[in-house]
């Protein structure tokens, strides 16, 4: 289990959908860093579950900053038969 912080801006707003018999928020967050005079952006996808998620999903807008705590995963995934990765927190 990997627990990590990231800080930076909100892609979208963020959205609620019902799974099972519970509820789940999900939004991606933008973090930049600067590497050798380029700027470099990592997008992390966020889910936060349960009635906190229904609660904070009014602020979570799109371009908001925000910090999020909680265990990353990497899943990867094809599209258009390149792989891929995402990180999920």
């Amino acid at each position: 289990m990997i627990n990590a912080t990231i800080a930076g801006n909100i892609g979208k707003d963020a959205e609620t959908k019902s799974v099972g018999g519970s509820t789940v928020t999900e939004f991606s967050v933008a973090s930049e860093e600067k590497i050798k005079d380029e700027k470099v952006t990592t997008w992390v996808r966020c889910a936060i579950w349960g009635k906190r998620g229904e609660a904070l999903e009014r602020y979570l807008t799109k371009g908001s900053k925000v910090t999020v705590v909680g265990t990353l995963t990497a899943r990867e995934y094809t599209k258009d038969g390149q792989t891929r990765t995402s990180l999920d927190l």
